[in-house]
């Protein structure tokens, strides 16, 4: 049985050109246009690549200006904004049919040790990941929510659904999303791939808790739910070959645009934040 990671893993790796210009494949599917995480995998992928291997991403703002083609490939052009002693950032413009889809600043650190250090409480309550549902058994109690495609396609990684309006649970107590989720094998010691599937993962069904307090999915009749940007910061190095608990919830919403915010957790230390903003219509 083939791996589905082994597909994110392709969509990963990005052909060179000349000028800082990388290109990376499409997704193969077009139903809902060309998915957010994607963009911001790759791109982080381009940038990691035109930077010195000690850096580590601490933190990326993306704007998602166009909708993007999921059968078409993606331009990345690296622009060098600034190399300092301790961090460096560079500008990431995604590109299809000469047209710029995709605009992402990151931020990189040389590591360093630091006198300050500050570790949020992990969430009481949490439940095992081997105690709860996979997302293939979600759906199959509630069928193809998001449309056949998304709700019937293999998965990149294995979730365990803890919380969410189509799961034995139902949504959290702050009205989100909560699950786990891990590469199904070990992936090399990378810190370029493990950040990129991080990026990936956050913007899996982030905004769609703006949607939970109205019942609604963006597979929902009548629904237009659409990234408009994107923030992460990286407070420590995570490993995707082994469980991380993202707890999500909507923050506020008005005038067809609506804030959630993330937190991904690994062994019960704090290691992504993450906020997207999101038009919602219906």
């Amino acid at each position: 049985m083939d791996n589905p990671i082994d597909d994110l893993l392709a969509v990963l790796s990005l052909d060179e050109h000349s000028n800082s210009t990388f290109t990376g494949p499409g997704s193969g599917h077009g139903e809902f246009g060309l998915f957010g995480g994607h963009q911001l995998a790759q791109a982080v992928i381009a940038a990691y690549r035109s930077v010195d291997t000690e850096r580590r991403l601490n933190s990326l703002h993306a704007f998602f200006l166009r909708g993007g083609d999921g059968n078409q490939s993606v331009t990345y052009e690296v622009e060098n904004i600034r190399d300092g002693r301790a961090f460096c950032q560079r500008r990431v413009n995604g590109i299809q049919n000469d047209k710029q889809i995709f605009d992402l600043t990151a931020s990189f650190h040389t590591p360093e040790s630091g006198s300050g250090e500050i570790n949020p409480a992990w969430p009481q309550g949490v439940q095992p990941p081997e105690s709860l549902p996979t997302f293939e058994e979600c759906m199959e109690e509630v069928g193809p929510i998001f449309g056949e495609e998304w709700s019937e396609g293999a998965r990149p990684v294995e979730y365990r659904i803890e919380h969410a309006p189509w799961a034995p649970n139902g949504p959290s107590e702050q009205g989100g999303i909560n699950f786990w989720f891990r590469a199904r094998q070990s992936l090399p010691d990378d810190p370029k791939t493990h950040a990129a599937i991080l990026a990936y993962m956050s913007d899996d069904c982030v905004a769609d808790t703006l949607l939970v307090p109205y019942g609604r999915t963006w597979g929902t009749e009548g629904t237009m739910l659409v990234s408009l940007d994107h923030s992460m910061w990286f407070h420590s190095d995570a490993r995707v070959d082994d469980w991380i608990y993202v707890e999500q919830w909507p923050v506020a919403a008005s005038g067809a645009r609506g804030l959630a915010q993330a937190r991904m957790w690994q062994n019960e230390q704090l290691v992504v934040s993450v906020a997207q903003e999101a038009l919602t219509r219906f």
